[in-house]
């Protein structure tokens, strides 16, 4: 980072704006935990636990970068050197981000170990990615709080090389763990065609969730290196947290979006039926057109089709679903 800054419009200009990205999507991920309490009471108390956790994570992360630009804006309005200092508010945004990341990353990984069958030689190197992002990031955000002078000038001239690997690492992370989703659910793409169809519709998903974080992640990057005189890296950075915690968030509440979609039901269709009675003391051709007319009276208080829908979640767990087929196929060769 350069001594010398670019003009206020592309530095606390920036800052702003980037600020209110983030309170935007901050707003999204409060709305979404509504939602989430709302559609899923009886939702088991991890996933309840998890979605609090990010909740909270989010809110302190809000909290923090508008500490940052009142610091900048507001406080020192009328001193323009500030803007060359690192303020305290801005390692702690560091360590929310990084807490938000590993939320999903850890989330995911989790997701992928369950779906491989538990294959630690996949999840295994995610969790050491994890790990590796969570202490670089951690180590760069002590390092600003202890450095004396805390500038951007100083900070970037020891730590640029360390801050450009987090970000690659984070971007790596991200792009194996929406291969290893897509990879597995591909295995789900078989049995009837609204299975395949939600399937596709996870898949889309996936791939575009995964897309999102790292092209910021690179985005961030190429901001950070290119143009080292302002703060638009920092606005871009600003959002990272709240990406990662609605990504989760919408990975749980889309599960009710999909049963509303596919609902799992069978269709009844009766026909429509005429009946012949016989009456005494009647004429049998009275009877039966006085049947007919009753039926063509009464006929639109009768419904010609119900539908019984079964409303259920269902997660799938690829390895105990090749186990029941293989019992199946056995016990159809004896």
């Amino acid at each position: 980072m350069a001594e010398e800054l670019d003009s206020l419009p592309l530095t606390i200009g920036a800052l702003i704006g980037g600020c209110m990205v983030a309170v935007g999507l901050s707003a999204i991920v409060g709305f979404q935990t509504f939602l989430y309490f709302q559609i899923f009471p009886l939702d088991t108390l991890p996933y309840k636990c998890l979605v609090a956790w990010i909740w909270l994570t989010d809110t302190g992360h809000t909290f923090t970068i508008c500490s940052m630009i009142w610091e900048y804006g507001v406080k020192n309005f009328n001193n323009p050197a500030k803007l060359l200092e690192i303020v305290p508010a801005y390692p702690v945004h560091i360590i929310l981000t990084i807490t938000a990341t590993l939320n999903a990353n850890l989330f995911y990984t989790w997701r992928i170990h369950k779906m491989s069958k538990y294959n630690w030689r996949l999840t295994g190197p995610l969790c050491v990615l994890c790990l590796a992002r969570t202490s670089l990031g951690l180590f760069i955000a002590i390092e600003m709080l202890i450095t004396k002078p805390s500038t951007w000038h100083n900070i970037g001239t020891r730590f640029k090389a360390g801050e450009v690997a987090a970000w690659s690492v984070s971007a790596t992370t991200d792009v194996v763990i929406s291969l290893a989703r897509y990879y597995y659910l591909r295995d789900l793409k078989q049995g009837y065609m609204p299975t395949r169809e939600l399937v596709d519709a996870v898949v889309i998903f996936t791939i575009n969730d995964g897309l999102l974080t790292c092209a910021t992640v690179i985005t961030v990057i190429a901001c950070f290196l290119s143009m080292d005189k302002n703060f638009v890296w920092i606005a871009v950075f600003l959002t990272l947290a709240k990406l990662f915690s609605n990504s989760i968030l919408a990975t749980l509440n889309l599960r009710n979006w999909f049963r509303q979609q596919r609902p799992m039901g069978i269709p009844l269709t009766r026909q429509h039926a005429t009946r012949n009675t016989l009456q005494l003391g009647h004429s049998p051709e009275k009877s039966v057109q006085s049947s007919n007319i009753n039926m063509h009276d009464n006929i639109h208080h009768i419904p010609a089709t119900m539908e019984v829908f079964v409303d259920q979640q269902v997660e799938y767990v690829v390895g105990k679903y090749d186990e029941a087929n293989e019992h199946v196929e056995s016990n159809s060769v004896n």
